[in-house]
């Protein structure tokens, strides 16, 4: 054999083991799960601490990277997975309507609160509020919604008002809109505003965590059982994935689940959209969902 022929073997050879070298390395590459994370807890940073370990394990049960995100609000979380730059969101069940219609995205599973499947919307009022009935008796006092991509703090209560007649922006003297569920809580323990809608999950854990304490605001009205946040996947999500994913998280046990998950939240359930047809039914009648 000659020299050349030597020497053209083994830079095949070289190049032969350098390829089986870099082959096992983009194999072991994992693909990465998009989720993101409406914004729970009173700063986005709380929201991921409390919430990474939970995801990072249901990630690890289908083999894959995570990447989370926390959105600034919950519209953003919607249009997020309605515009596919996330695969899986948690999200506030009115914004999960939004991004179904907007984007064909499915709930897969619902949070479980204390062993709870729902949660109410609620209007709180500064301290010394004399309020009897309401809304009859808040005629002409301020008012502080969260944004509108909130269920329990826009879609519902602007809901039981309309179909009592009332518009909202009119009815109350001074009327605002866009406020962080914390922001809103504490907007009424400091006076600045006689009423703020927020949901009693995220009031009593303010409680619990020592942010307000139980009188420094009052509740005056509350709504009937609204289903709990679900865990949405988008549209043309891979359906194994999807079904793996649903059964990593309903299969958590309560034990462990109650160590993971942030105070009230005590696990997740299998569900579809049966659930959320009743907001999607109140966000017609308000006029913002048409057809």
């Amino acid at each position: 054999m000659s020299r050349r022929t030597v020497i053209t073997a083994g830079a095949a050879a070289l190049g032969g083991l350098a390829l089986t070298r870099t082959l096992p390395v983009r194999a072991q590459r994992k693909p990465v799960l998009r989720v993101g994370l409406g914004p729970q807890q009173p700063t986005q940073a709380d929201t991921r601490r409390v919430w990474e370990p939970v995801y990072r394990m249901a990630a690890d049960a289908l083999g894959m990277e995570l990447d989370l995100t926390v959105a600034n609000d919950w519209a953003g979380i919607s249009v997020a997975l309605a515009t596919q730059q996330i695969d899986v969101a948690q999200m506030g069940p009115w914004g999960y309507v939004l991004a179904r219609l907007k984007g064909d995205a499915q709930a897969i599973s619902m949070l479980l609160i204390q062993g709870r499947n729902y949660y109410k919307a609620i209007v709180v009022g500064r301290p010394g509020l004399e309020i009897k009935r309401f809304p009859e008796d808040a005629k002409g006092m301020s008012m502080q919604m969260l944004d509108v991509g909130s269920t329990s703090g826009w879609l519902v209560p602007t809901h039981f008002l309309r179909q009592r007649g009332i518009e909202p922006r009119s009815f109350f003297g001074r009327y605002a809109e866009g406020a962080s569920a914390a922001a809103a809580q504490m907007a009424t323990v400091g006076g600045q505003v006689d009423l703020a809608t927020g949901w009693d999950t995220h009031r009593n854990t303010m409680i619990r965590n020592g942010q307000i304490k139980p009188d420094s605001n009052r509740i005056v009205w509350e709504s009937d059982p609204l289903p709990n946040e679900p865990v949405v996947v988008r549209r043309g999500f891979d359906p194994e994935l999807a079904r793996r994913l649903q059964q990593a998280l309903s299969s958590m046990p309560e034990a462990k689940a109650r160590d993971m998950m942030p105070w009230p939240y005590t696990g997740f359930v299998p569900t579809g959209h049966e659930p959320y047809a009743v907001l999607e039914k109140m966000g017609r009648e308000v006029g913002v969902l048409k057809g």
